[in-house]
Parts: C-alpha cells; sequence; structure tokens
C-alpha cells in the first residue's frame, strides 16, 4: 500500500514543504514517555534557503504524527544533491524541562492544574478530568512528575501521550490492530530488570527511619536486591503509601515485553490494542516506533509492556 509522507519545515520567516522527497525516517513514541522523537533525512529542492529551522511537522497520509522543535537540524551537499537532516522533539518534552510551583494546591483537576504551569505552545490536555482534594509540590517538581502525581490520585492511571501534542490522564477509547502470524516481519519477547526496586523505606515528617515500608514481591523469584531509603515525601504528604506504590511500579516500567514488527504503516496510538490471531496473542500498544526507507518501504514496530502499569 502507498502512503504520502510530507514534512514541514518552517524558518522565521517561511514555510518549506518537503513532499514525495523522503530519504529515511524514524519516529518514536512511549507509554511513559511524554514527546514523539523524529530523526529523518530529507532531498532539498535545488536553491533551497538554509537558515534557521525553528519547527518541523510530520504528515503521514495527511496526518499530523508530530510537531516539534529541532534537537540537530543540517543541510548538506552530497553528490551534488542538498540534503536535510533533522532531529526533533514534539513540544510536550517541555513538560520535563518546566516546573509546577511549590505548594499545596486543592480541589483540582487537568485543566486547573495545566494553568498554574508555563504555557507551552502546541500542547494540549484532556479536558473534563476528575477532580481530587488536593496535589501538593516542592522543590522544583517538573510539570510532567505534576500530572502524573494529579493522574494517578485521579484515576490510577500513569498519564500518557494520545496523538503527537496531547496528554491525557484517562485511557481513551481504542482501537484494535488486528494480524496473523503471516504479516510479521518478526516478534520478540524481551525482559530489563535495570530499574526494578526491590525494597523503598521512607522516614516520615519526623525524619524517624523505616516509618514506610514497601517491597516488590516480583524482585525475589528474579533474584534482584535494589533497595532504596528516601526521606519524607511530601508529594504524598497525605498518602506515603500510595506515593511508594507509585515508586514501585514506575521501577518496573517495560519490565517485560513482547514486540512485533511488520512491513507497512499502520496508523495505531498508545494504549491501543494489538491483536495476532493464530498465535493467541492480544496485547496494549505501549510503545511505537515507524521507519521508512526507500529500501525497505514502512515497517511498523509495537512493543506491548507488562509491568506495574502496563497489562
Amino acid at each position: 500500500m502507498n502512503h504520502t509522507v510530507m514534512l514541514t519545515v518552517r524558518y522565521a520567516q517561511k514555510v518549506l514543504n518537503l513532499t514525495n522527497r523522503c530519504v529515511s525516517f524514524r519516529l518514536e513514541k512511549e507509554r511513559y514517555t511524554p514527546y514523539t522523537e523524529l530523526h529523518g533525512k530529507w532531498f532539498c529542492p535545488a536553491g533551497t534557503e538554509i537558515a534557521e529551522v525553528v519547527a518541523v511537522i510530520l504528515y503521514i497520509d495527511g496526518k499530523i504524527k508530530h510537531y516539534g522543535y529541532p534537537t540537530a537540524i543540517g543541510f548538506s551537499n552530497q553528490n551534488g544533491c542538498q540534503m536535510l537532516e533533522v532531529s526533533s522533539l514534539g513540544y510536550s518534552a517541555q513538560l520535563l524541562t518546566n516546573q509546577c510551583p511549590d505548594g499545596l494546591v486543592t480541589d483540582v483537576n487537568l485543566t486547573s492544574l495545566v494553568a498554574k504551569m508555563p504555557i507551552i505552545p502546541g500542547v494540549t490536555y484532556q479536558a473534563g478530568t476528575p477532580t481530587v482534594n488536593y496535589v501538593n509540590y516542592y522543590d522544583g517538581t517538573s510539570a510532567w512528575d505534576a500530572i502524573v502525581a494529579y493522574s494517578l490520585r485521579a484515576g490510577g492511571h500513569f498519564p500518557y501521550l494520545q496523538g503527537y501534542n496531547m496528554i491525557r490522564t484517562d485511557p481513551a477509547a481504542s482501537t484494535e490492530i488486528s494480524l496473523m502470524s503471516n504479516q510479521l516481519a518478526s516478534r520478540q519477547n524481551g525482559s530489563d530488570y535495570q530499574k526494578l526496586i526491590s525494597r523503598i523505606s521512607e522516614k516520615d515528617v519526623d525524619g524517624t527511619p523505616d516509618a514506610f515500608v514497601i517491597t516488590n514481591g516480583l524482585t525475589t523469584s528474579r533474584l534482584i536486591v535494589r533497595t532504596k531509603e528516601i526521606n519524607f515525601d511530601r508529594e504524598w504528604i497525605m498518602d506515603p503509601d500510595e506515593g511508594l506504590k507509585h515508586r514501585i511500579n514506575y521501577s518496573m516500567r517495560a519490565m517485560f515485553f513482547d514486540s512485533f514488527s511488520w512491513r507497512d504503516y499502520t496508523d495505531c496510538d498508545l494504549l491501543d490494542s494489538l491483536s495476532v490471531g493464530d498465535a493467541g496473542f492480544k496485547g496494549e500498544i505501549d510503545r511505537i516506533r515507524i521507519t521508512a526507507s526507500a529500501k525497505n518501504g514502512f515497517v511498523t514496530t509495537v512493543w506491548c509492556y507488562h509491568d506495574g502499569y502496563c497489562v
């Protein structure tokens, strides 16, 4: 199946649209990462202006799949052809580098929470989320960590990126991608125990050691011993046990996964589901990589995590 790819490059005063000139690209998004990441190469028309690039937009089949700022942009001349190499992060990456004001915020939902943060152009947020009685931030909590803490208190869900720059705290209606084994280019199972924590002890507000303790039973059978001792976590000032539970669950992120690749482009999103009928597999999509090149065409690869937040 043929698919269209267009890269829009914005200069300060003009726009360059590169249609049907893609050499190769890689687009990725992931369950615990609040932004898309794009890397690619495009041929440029003769005489293309070389100037500061301020924004990058990737379209596939007419839909925006990435909209962000450059992290590495380079124009070069190869065998008489002008080439543009692009690396870019979605604008929502700035949630990691901006801070939420310190303090206790009461009767808060996602809309009122982000209103207290710096406005990041191009980033949108789920509306109509539940109101919780409080959230508490201190010592320079990042905007993303503030949203994580709110989301867990509001519904027990880890927030995620929907589309290209929209943050959700509740899962959206999902689409099921159905395949058969003969459609797959590859299948992989993998494990990663580097982040696992087996035990966390937390002091109380007065500094008493081991006032709150949580252990991770999954680490015992895996022969992992990785303990932490932390000071009182004021972010979870009224519910320290839930704060410890989150730390354990987050340490298990992507600890085991199934991965599938197929030679075509499939328009899917995080928290959609993938089924492979004749293999009896069905799972939640938690990481997506789209690649394309003149040699290999499109390849879609998805990962289905099995961890503390993903089934």
